[in-house]
Formats: C-alpha cells, sequence, structure tokens
C-alpha cells in the first residue's frame, strides 16, 4: 500500500510518519513538501520525498493530486491546515485517497467559526458569549477570524486600552471576523475520527503548557478525560456527520465546567499524545476498525513539542509560574518528544528548515 503525507517538514506528518512506519509493515511511505532542500533532509520514517513547488494554491492542489494519480497512491493523509479545505473541495481530483475523509460541505460547517457556534448553540452545548461588534464586546473579550486554526490571526483584548487600540486597526466591515468572551481556564482537547458522524476513536487531553503563552498551540500535554466531553461532540456529530479526523477544543473552567472554543476537522497538532498512549487512530484508514482501545484513565505519558516547550517553560518562569517546569521534570521519564534530534536528526532539522 502506498501513502502520501506531507508537508513533511510539519512535526505532525513526522509523527504520522513514525507512527505508521512502525505500525503497518506493508505500507510503503511517500512524502513532499513545497522547500526543495527537505527533500534532502527530511525523517528517516519515510522512503521517499517528492518536491511539489508552490505558486499559488489553485496550482499546489492540482500538483498534490497529478502526485497521487502519478505515483498510484491508495491513502493521501495532508497535514497543513491552510490547504484541507481547498483540497475538500476538489476531492474528486485525488480519487479514493481521500475517501476517509467528509465532505467540503461538512468541513465548512465545523471549521468555519460562525456556523459552528451557531450550530453549537442550537444543540445546547455551552459556547463563549459572542459580540456582534466590537464597541459591544464586554472586556476581556477575543477577536478571531472565522476561518483560521491554530490560533492564527487572534487577538487578545484584556483590558479597555487594549480595545481603543484595536478600534483603530479592525476592519469593522468585515464579515469573517468574530468577537467572543474570554474564557478564563485551562484547555483541553477530545480528538476523534468518526465515520458519518459515529466515533470510531477517541482521546482526551490537556494542555500543560502553549507557545506563545498567551493562547498559542500546544507544546506539552498530558491525557485527560472530562464526562462532558464525548457528549458535547456527539450533539455537535448528530448535526454535521463528519467523517474522518476532528477535535474538539474546549476550556476548562475553574468551575469543572467545559466550554466549547472551536473545532478543527482536521489532524491535531498533539497527535503524538494519543498515539504514545496506545490509541489507535489510523486502523481505520487501513481496514482494521475492528479494534478500539479505551483511553488509559491513569497514565502518565507526557508529550512535549521541542525546541519551543523550553522557550514556553522560560516564558511561564519569568511570569511566576514554574508548575510547568515542575511536571515536566517530575514525569520526565514519561514524556516523549514529538520529533527528537538524537532520535531523527533529519526529520528535526527539516522541522527546523520550515520556519526559515
Amino acid at each position: 500500500m502506498k501513502v502520501l503525507i506531507g508537508e513533511i517538514s510539519s512535526y505532525k506528518a513526522i509523527v504520522i510518519a513514525r507512527h505508521l512506519r512502525k505500525t503497518y509493515s506493508d505500507v510503503y511511505l511517500m512524502a513532499y513538501d513545497r522547500k526543495k532542500a527537505i527533500c534532502f533532509c527530511h525523517t528517516k520514517y519515510v522512503d521517499e520525498c517528492i518536491f511539489i513547488e508552490h505558486k499559488d494554491t489553485d496550482t499546489y492542489i492540482y500538483k498534490l493530486a497529478e502526485c497521487v494519480r502519478d505515483n498510484g497512491v491508495d491513502v493521501f493523509i495532508p497535514v497543513h491546515s491552510d490547504y484541507i479545505g481547498e483540497i475538500l473541495l476538489h476531492k474528486e481530483w485525488f480519487g479514493h485517497s481521500l475517501d476517509y475523509l467528509g465532505v467540503f460541505s461538512d468541513y465548512v460547517q465545523l471549521h468555519e467559526k460562525d456556523q459552528l457556534m451557531s450550530i453549537a448553540k442550537e444543540s445546547g452545548v455551552h459556547v463563549p458569549i459572542q459580540f456582534d461588534s466590537i464597541e459591544r464586546a464586554k472586556v476581556p473579550f477575543v477577536l478571531k477570524p472565522t476561518n483560521k486554526s491554530s490560533a492564527k490571526g487572534v487577538r487578545y483584548c484584556m483590558q479597555e486600552s487594549d480595545k481603543q487600540k484595536l478600534k483603530s486597526k479592525v476592519d469593522k466591515s468585515d464579515s469573517r471576523m468574530i468577537y467572543q468572551e474570554y474564557v478564563v481556564g485551562i484547555g483541553c482537547g477530545y480528538s476523534v475520527f468518526c465515520k458519518n458522524g459515529r466515533i470510531i476513536q477517541e482521546y482526551g487531553h490537556m494542555r500543560l503548557a502553549e507557545y506563545p503563552t498567551s493562547g498559542g498551540s500546544s507544546v506539552y500535554r498530558k491525557g485527560y478525560v472530562h464526562p462532558s466531553m464525548r457528549t458535547t461532540a456527539e450533539k455537535i456529530l448528530s448535526r454535521v456527520a463528519w467523517t474522518g479526523f476532528v477535535m474538539f477544543e474546549f476550556k476548562l473552567t475553574p468551575t469543572n465546567e467545559l466550554i466549547l472554543i472551536e473545532v478543527n476537522p482536521r489532524i491535531w497538532g498533539s497527535i503524538n499524545q494519543a498515539l504514545q498512549d496506545g490509541i489507535p487512530f489510523f486502523s481505520a484508514i487501513f481496514g482494521r476498525d475492528a479494534v478500539r482501545i479505551a483511553q488509559p484513565s491513569d497514565s502518565k505519558v507526557r508529550t512535549c513539542l521541542s525546541p519551543q516547550v523550553f522557550l514556553s517553560f522560560l516564558i511561564y518562569a519569568l511570569k511566576g509560574d514554574v508548575s510547568q517546569l515542575v511536571d515536566f521534570l517530575t514525569y520526565r521519564s514519561f514524556v516523549s518528544k514529538d520529533v527528537s534530534f538524537w532520535n531523527d536528526p533529519k526529520g528535526f532539522t527539516s522541522m527546523m528548515l520550515r520556519k526559515l
């Protein structure tokens, strides 16, 4: 079986490639990237890497489809969040390689934050208060693009002076922006692989550290289960019968209530946490969906993204909070890095080259 994954300089792609290589011996792993240097310096877990030039998005998507067709790829696993929508929009170009993913219209309902919030409210799901304009937004609040993920374009307005500054910078006629109540709490995720809205595999995690620390990506995590995670996901999936990967992002408030922040219908950044805890998220794709493993309730496993995690610890410490570092040192023998320089030097280097 031929599998194409990319962009392979993404740490998510490296994590998945490592998992597939160790789990499925009959898989031939192909990778792609839009940086030519990556084709000469990539993770050891793929058999070959193909350079696909990026001039514009439409041409890039067409060349990806061409690569799938020309190489007889059976399963295509794109991990770059910016292109998932475009790929699904042209899903027919990719033959059967994307059969494990749903349709574009369902993707949009989950990905577009304004549509998702409307579905969530109608389903009785707890969500942040939403304001219809920056003038009516009550501090503290968050300004978000409706169609971005991974905290891209998000701005935090924590005091009245921030609001005044933001007013002069925001295009009030831009309907792609929403204003949400800032929810105090700890970030949590409930990750799922589902078929037509039916949950096949599941895993919950808690964010222990983020980078940037003001609400960036998860760089240190542990497994965590809250009783409302699955019920909330099922309410949304009963309205949007999505097929594929999806991560429900929550804030856990000081009163132990889960507030749904957003939904990402794609492979999520912290997927290594679930894989290290033994959840077979890719079993359904490769025709092995009969086995469903329950999440360990007492697991000490932690995962982290290096070197960002150490920058995060430093910033937290400068703010007077060393709890993340203490946890890391306490469980250091259980910590698995998403990508390790010592284990996969070329993969780690390619991840650094991606930032240039």
